[in-house]
This record gives structure tokens, C-alpha cells and sequence, in this order.
């Protein structure tokens, strides 16, 4: 009996980690493919003809039919595994990287990358329910770890893909790419068993699925005061104001050149490696709502400081890579709240929902800052938007019954 429970115990410790690896990797994969576009764009424009307006076109579309497209996996996952879910997804977003390398027009650029768009659209709900799943005592830390691999594929990418460029050209790197995500995706497939969990099961007739299963959570306030949560704050999800407006303050403001501002920018990106990992790490020892506030409240008064920085200086350092660290861990927790308050049966529909309502902020917040920014500069700018963690930090006054922590193990 005992040799039993010691082999059981060995199968569920490989097919956990086999699970986290798979996961992580595509997500790192994922967030690679997207941020190595800013090395190759510059070298398209010139072969291509394609314009900035031609580029922020794609952009905003491939975004938004993402964002679209994360609110429908609650629909598929009672029908399809996840695993095999994530399998589709990544081949389909391999095949479209190895196709852009085939691009002779923006046109057929511009579809490949919308095909891309659907393939990359399940790597956020379907892989933060799977982690969310299996991981239950231990899912702050786990969705901190998903998260960074994402955090540390932004962050590699650009000097990756400049590398690459010199050794096989802008083409070479889509099909290399290309080639690597779709291995990423067969082996969800390879593993589409250990990838499978409690959710794949066959359900009750009294387990609500599809339609009714996304009635059921938005009939429940506690999922959407955790999305709106995630919603309210205007920095920390990717491709938001961070990305858009800190690196032009600091050429403008600072009369910095594009090295130093973006050496300074990569302070942000630090933080953003450890934050969500020992905010996630602290959340799952102490209460997670008291803990999500404590950093929305350590979110705004960093933003608060770096709106009003005037020199570069110590004090900047440590503010940019604190600020990272802060308004980058709300994702994370928002994730394992929204795991804790919710059955798992209700996680696909539940999570899609998450994302959709919180990256659907992204273009709002943007314009405000954006607006603001125009006409009174940074300094206010980013004064107002502090005010969105505190907002985030009194939404959740309103979540007033915190379930007792899942306890699953970790493995």
C-alpha cells in the first residue's frame, strides 16, 4: 500500500510539473512573438511600405479581437480540454508567426496576425483556470509565476530578436518563432493528458455550463467586483500607459536619450519580475483581499512619487523598480481572490470573464492619461490615474465574506 501511495504521489508530482512548464512556457512564448515586433517593424516599414498608422491599426485590432475573444472560453471548455484548447491556440498562433515571414504585402501581414490574435486569445483564461485548478493552496504564487514568464518573454525579446536578425534576418525570425510556438502547442497535445483535470470530467446535469454558467457569474458580485478590481487600476496588464507614455516623459521631459530612457524603463520591468511573485507569495500566508490592498494602496502612492520626479537619481531608481513591482502584482492576486471566491466548476467561465472586463479599461485609460497628459503634462497625468488604485482598493470594501483558502496541494 505504501509503494502505492509512493507511486501515486510520483505521477501527481510529474504531471503537476509537467503541467506549470507546459503553461508557463507558452505564455513566455506567447508574450516573445508580440514583443519582438518592435525590433522587426522598423525593417517591415522599409521593405514593406507599412506606415505608423498602418501599424497602430494592427495593433489595436489584434488587441481587441483578443480581448473579445477571452470572454467566449467558458463556452468551449465544457466541451473541448483545456489542454487540447491550448494546444489548437498555440499552433494556430505558431503557424501565423512562421506565415508573417512570407509577407510581401501589409494586407497579408495584417491577416496573419489576426489569425494570430485567436490563436494567442486562450493563453490568459484557459491557462490561468488550469494553473488556478490543480495548484489550489499554493495559486498566488503559481499565477505569479505564469504571469513573470509572460513578464520575462517581453523582456527578452527585443534584444533576442535584434540578435536573430542579425543572424537570419526579419523573416528567418518569424519561422524560427514561428517553428517554436508550434512545438509549444504539439506538446499540449503530447500532454494532453496531464493536462487534464477535475474540470475535464464529465459534469452533473445540476453543474451549470455554457450560457448558464456565465449567468451564474455575473449574478455573482464577488467575481465582478474582483474583475472590476483588476479593471480599475490603469497600469500593470501589458500594452497600457507604462509601455505608451513613461519613455517619451522621460526623452521629453528629462532631455534623456532613447538608450537611458529605455535602460530606466527596464527598471519598471524589473520590479515587475519580483513584485507579482512576493505579493503572490504573501497573499497565500496571509488574508489575500488585506493583502491586495496593501499594494493598490503601495500602487498609488509610487505612482503618486513618479509622477512628480523631476531628476534622474537614486530615489528614481528605487521608485521605478517599486512602482513595477506594485502595479504589476494586481493581476496576479486579482487571479487567485477570483479562484478563492468561485467553485471550480465556475473557473472557465468565470476567468473569460475576468479578462474580458479587465483589459476592456485599456484603450480608456490610455486616452485619459494620453488627454491629460497633452494639456497639463506627466505630473498630473499620472497624478489622476494614482487615484484608480485607490478606487480598485475600495471596491473591495464591498467584497465583505472571504471564503476559507482552497487546499489543494501544491505538489
Amino acid at each position: 500500500m505504501q509503494a502505492i501511495a509512493q507511486q501515486s504521489t510520483i505521477e501527481k508530482s510529474s504531471s503537476l510539473t509537467a503541467i506549470f512548464s507546459i503553461v508557463c512556457s507558452a505564455h513566455f512564448i506567447n508574450h516573445f512573438q508580440s514583443a519582438m515586433l518592435g525590433v522587426i517593424y522598423p525593417l517591415m516599414m522599409k521593405e514593406l511600405g507599412m506606415s505608423y498608422l498602418a501599424i497602430a491599426s494592427l495593433a489595436s485590432v489584434y488587441n481587441t479581437l483578443g480581448s473579445i475573444l477571452q470572454a467566449s472560453y467558458g463556452f468551449v471548455v465544457p466541451y473541448l480540454r483545456r489542454g487540447v484548447i491550448l494546444g489548437i491556440g498555440n499552433c494556430l498562433l505558431g503557424v501565423s508567426v512562421f506565415a508573417n515571414g512570407f509577407a510581401s504585402t501589409f494586407n497579408h501581414f495584417f491577416i496573419a496576425r489576426l489569425i494570430g490574435g485567436i490563436g494567442s486569445s486562450p493563453q490568459h483564461p484557459v491557462g490561468s483556470s488550469m494553473l488556478a485548478s490543480h495548484f489550489g493552496a499554493g495559486r498566488g504564487r503559481i499565477l505569479a509565476f505564469h504571469s513573470t514568464a509572460g513578464q520575462i518573454g517581453g523582456l527578452f525579446a527585443p534584444i533576442s530578436a535584434a540578435l536573430l536578425v542579425n543572424w537570419l534576418g526579419w523573416r528567418g525570425v518569424f519561422w524560427f518563432i514561428g517553428t517554436l510556438t508550434t512545438v509549444v502547442g504539439l506538446m499540449c497535445f503530447v500532454f494532453r493528458d496531464s493536462l487534464r483535470s477535475a474540470q475535464d470530467q464529465p459534469k452533473s446535469r445540476h453543474v451549470p455550463v455554457g450560457w448558464e454558467a456565465y449567468k451564474t457569474c455575473l449574478k455573482n458580485k464577488n467575481i465582478l467586483l474582483v474583475s472590476l478590481v483588476f479593471m480599475a487600476g490603469a497600469a500593470g496588464r501589458g500594452q497600457d500607459i507604462n509601455e505608451v507614455y513613461i519613455i517619451p516623459h522621460f526623452v521629453h521631459d528629462f532631455n534623456l536619450d532613447l538608450t537611458r530612457a529605455a535602460f530606466l524603463f527596464s527598471l519598471i520591468q524589473v520590479g515587475s519580475l519580483i513584485g507579482p511573485f512576493v505579493w503572490g507569495w504573501i497573499s497565500d500566508r496571509f488574508n489575500r483581499k488585506l493583502v491586495i490592498q496593501a499594494s493598490l494602496l503601495m500602487s498609488g502612492v509610487c505612482t503618486l512619487w513618479l509622477a512628480w520626479q523631476e531628476t534622474v537619481s537614486a530615489g528614481l531608481f528605487f521608485n521605478l523598480v517599486v512602482y513595477g513591482a506594485a502595479v504589476t502584482s494586481r493581476q496576479t492576486l486579482t487571479q487567485a481572490l477570483l479562484a478563492d471566491l468561485v467553485g471550480e466548476e465556475l473557473f472557465d467561465a468565470a476567468f473569460s470573464l475576468y479578462y474580458f472586463i479587465g483589459f476592456i479599461s485599456i484603450p480608456f485609460w490610455t486616452l485619459i492619461t494620453g488627454g491629460v497628459m497633452t494639456k497639463y503634462g506627466f505630473g498630473l497625468a499620472f497624478s489622476v490615474i494614482s487615484i484608480s488604485y485607490l478606487v480598485a482598493m475600495s471596491l473591495l470594501l464591498l467584497l465583505l465574506r472571504m471564503p476559507a483558502k482552497a487546499e489543494a496541494s501544491v505538489g
